[in-house]
């Protein structure tokens, strides 16, 4: 019987693909970059949206798709990729990811989407064509990941809209918005899902005491958790997508993990809810739906 595919969900952010690195590297289990296969009706569609970003988006499904069927992850490998994919316009996502599956069986298809919780359609379009699918749904503190993706913004030249309040005249960058927008959808979704196929991890947890959240992340998905299964979870590094691809596919995941892909128990001091707001000196804290989001994740 195969077993049902396992996506991280999380905004956008190296910890996500770090931690679908470090499942990969259990015996059961094989990662692969992001996939984006829900963010259109078809492979088809897909490819559209892929040529209005200069292929950015199906960056990660050509990867894989040379990694699991072609010459590798070559320039030649990647073009071999596309037109692959092209031949295959008419598949739905859920019939890729299926065929992916299938093809890494009997090891369990481990990706990350940190596409997928921007929009409630694309969750629906998931959860209505591949419903046994298991989704790990990746939080961190809203202070933290804000300030991350504050640095992570400041050298860009266009800054998606989902990122500013236009509320405030001029627009301001908040990416508290972000936060609220792609966690609320999440949530709303895992709330109606078995415990069996949803399940909450928070960031912190996983820095500050990997052996304990990778253990509780393996019991629920019915794996082993011993000591050697447990370090091999903790080299993330070794994955065969946990490095920058050819030049025709350069990326394919988040590309600061691609650029220090290891990973290191940390000490995570507490961050707090309350308090003003490092990017916002026209607002005296957090969102009141942030907050309460938030505190459901026993942040404070």
């Amino acid at each position: 019987m195969l077993e049902a595919p396992l996506l991280i969900v999380a905004p956008p952010g190296a910890h996500a693909a770090r931690l679908a690195a470090m499942l990969g590297q259990h015996s059961r289990a094989q990662d692969l970059p992001e996939l984006n296969l829900f963010m259109a009706a078809t492979v088809g569609g897909l490819n559209e949206i892929g040529a209005l970003s200069d292929g950015l988006t199906t960056q990660g499904l050509r990867r894989a798709v040379a990694a699991l069927y072609l010459d590798g992850q070559t320039d030649a490998g990647i073009a071999a990729a596309s037109r692959w994919l092209a031949r295959r316009a008419d598949w739905t996502g859920a019939a890729l990811i299926t065929e992916f599956a299938q093809r890494l069986a009997p090891k369990v298809l481990v990706s990350v989407d940190a596409a997928i919780g921007w929009r409630p359609d694309f969750i629906d379009r998931l959860l209505d064509d591949l419903p046994d699918v298991r989704l790990l749904h990746l939080v961190e503190h809203p202070r933290r990941w804000c300030q991350d993706t504050m640095a992570a913004l400041a050298d860009r030249l266009f800054v998606a809209p989902d990122y500013k309040d236009y509320a405030a005249n001029p627009p301001a960058l908040d990416p508290q918005l972000a936060w609220f927008r792609v966690h609320a959808n999440l949530a709303a979704a895992g709330a109606l899902l078995p415990d069996a196929h949803y399940r909450v991890l928070r960031i912190e947890d996983l820095l500050t005491r990997p052996e304990a959240a990778l253990a509780g992340v393996c019991d629920w998905l019915g794996w082993s958790a011993n000591p050697g299964e447990l370090d091999a979870m903790q080299q993330p590094e070794r994955s065969p997508f946990a490095a920058f691809g050819p030049d025709a596919a350069l990326c394919g995941t988040d590309a600061g993990f691609l650029a220090d892909p290891g990973f290191a128990r940390r000490l995570r001091l507490p961050e707090r809810l309350d308090g003003p707001l490092e990017w916002r000196s026209d607002q005296p804290g957090f969102a009141a739906e942030v907050l309460a989001l938030a505190s459901r994740y026993d942040y404070q």
